[in-house]
């Protein structure tokens, strides 16, 4: 359970980053970016940081 909360964390870690950047990008450059793309970049920072918390210590 401890690992599924920490998954949870870090996908919700990767998705207010990727706002962030988002928010951070200058007009012109948000409005170009297709929503896929933004859910895309989320999914795969999602699984990236699940795949550290799912990793097993040496």
């Amino acid at each position: 359970m401890d690992r599924l909360l920490r998954a949870a964390g870090w996908c919700g870690l990767a998705f207010l980053l990727v706002l962030g950047l988002l928010a951070a990008l200058p007009r012109a450059v948000r409005d170009e970016l297709p929503d896929a793309v933004i859910g895309g970049v989320v999914i795969v920072l999602g699984a990236l940081g699940a795949r550290r918390v799912a990793r097993r210590p040496r």
